[in-house]
């Protein structure tokens, strides 16, 4: 797409000069911008989501009817999953983690399932109710046991502990993950596919993304590729932030 706005084939296919602006600052065609439009995208972000994920303005009412958001098209992507892949996988009743372990061979883990340890540990009852680490066994009850002892014996129990240790990561791997930028849910996306964060932190490094945007692109539900991809074509780190703010709505 040219570096300046051009406003006439936004015109000529019927979309106002406003509306045309914000298309284009996703670098977003006007034909690109139609045919999203009249498959029912009217929102340019919403649109590189849905693309993002390998969704077409061809194929996203197919998407909408068996109850597939955008958001949730990113997470099947990000567990290498095609779009007729992420359907299927879930007319099965699989969520993405699901689906990603039993094609490896494991067996799918359910995370909602407590862990019988964990829940006789984390006791609500007696005690101080205003004792930090009281506090933080009540509602970090279903992580693991072992987990939540690595918070407590680093005096680590507040909001944020409590949010890692719901993910079950343990401590020190929350803290890597932190300096890398990442919120609890997005790391355990990336642990359930057997990624460390040393691991991650090296790919978006190999690829060139600068450091503090990393997290952007990433919790957005970008590939390192991808991320450079939109960079080259002019999207921002503040429109990926746009994208990660999309899908934790």
């Amino acid at each position: 797409m040219s570096s300046s706005f051009d406003p006439g084939p936004y015109l000529a296919a019927g979309i106002r000069l406003s509306e045309a602006r914000r298309w284009w600052g996703w670098r977003l065609s006007a034909a690109q911008a139609l045919a999203w439009r009249l498959a029912g995208v009217a929102d340019p972000a919403r649109a590189t989501q849905w693309a993002t994920a390998g969704v077409t303005p061809d194929t996203v009412a197919d998407c909408r009817a068996a109850g597939l958001s955008a958001a949730e098209a990113l997470l099947w992507h990000e567990y290498e999953f095609d779009v007729g892949e992420a359907l299927t996988a879930r007319r099965q009743g699989h969520t993405p983690a699901q689906a990603f372990d039993l094609v490896r061979g494991r067996k799918p883990q359910r995370q909602d399932d407590p862990d019988p340890f964990s829940s006789l540990m984390a006791f609500t009852g007696g005690g101080d109710p205003q004792d930090g680490t009281q506090r933080f066994l009540a509602r970090a009850a279903r992580a693991d046991a072992l987990v939540m002892y690595g918070y407590i014996s680093e005096s680590w129990t507040d909001d944020e502990a409590v949010a890692w240790a719901r993910q079950n990561i343990d401590a020190p791997t929350a803290r890597m993950w932190q300096d890398f930028g990442l919120r609890p849910h997005e790391a355990r996306r990336y642990l359930r596919r057997g990624l460390t964060p040393m691991a991650v932190a090296r790919a978006w490094w190999q690829a060139g993304i600068p450091f503090d945007e990393a997290a952007s692109w990433a919790g957005a539900g970008l590939s390192p590729q991808e991320a450079t991809e939109q960079r080259a074509r002019g999207v921002t780190a503040e429109q990926a932030e746009t994208l990660r703010a999309l899908r934790d709505d």
